[in-house]
């Protein structure tokens, strides 16, 4: 290690190459904003991938499903509470009505349940937890420990972190490609 003469270290001694910022695009056309969004959310990562930000998209993709994994490890796939169900799996009806609650009041279900709607960006990770989550609750009663609380934030957290790689992808695709010619 070696200083300059601001006083700062470097590593020029050292054997490191560190890649250029911007090396990592393969981007050969523009590509659809929605595409990129709707992409991300299926696959976390996925977006960057389209885009051609190939690093990114490893990172970030591992990073959310690995997060969400650890999730349900943490407290059981319990941790994801689907909106229009009860702790035992049946569907909720609203008082005086034969339709689930879901169906006649959506809002209200999901308000009952506000934590889901961070889980259900992480995309279809959630849909199949959710699916697994509700075939097991009649085995399985929902825990009320504080453990089924770290789960069901880490779950939460993945599914934010998905929308911010998804709106990072969708931004960075439109920068792209404003450096492509417009079809008229």
């Amino acid at each position: 290690m070696s200083r300059t003469s601001t006083g700062r270290r470097t590593f020029a001694s050292l054997p490191i190459t560190l890649p250029h910022v911007n090396s990592d695009y393969e981007q050969t056309g523009p590509v659809s904003l929605p595409l990129v969004a709707a992409l991300g959310w299926l696959v976390p990562g996925l977006g960057y991938w389209v885009i051609g930000k190939r690093s990114h998209a490893l990172i970030a993709g591992v990073s959310i499903i690995v997060l969400f994994l650890l999730g349900l490890l943490i407290s059981g796939v319990r941790c994801v509470d689907v909106p229009g169900y009860d702790a035992n799996g049946n569907v909720i009806h609203l008082k005086g009505s034969s339709k689930p609650i879901i169906v006649d009041s959506t809002f209200k279900a999901i308000l009952d349940k506000p934590w889901y709607i961070p889980q259900i960006l992480a995309g279809p990770l959630t849909i199949g937890s959710s699916v697994w989550s509700v075939s097991v609750s009649g085995t399985y009663p929902k825990a009320t420990a504080r453990m089924f609380d770290i789960g069901t934030l880490y779950t939460a957290i993945a599914g934010m972190l998905n929308l911010l790689v998804i709106i990072d992808s969708a931004h960075r695709a439109a920068k792209l490609n404003d450096h492509f010619p417009r079809s008229i």
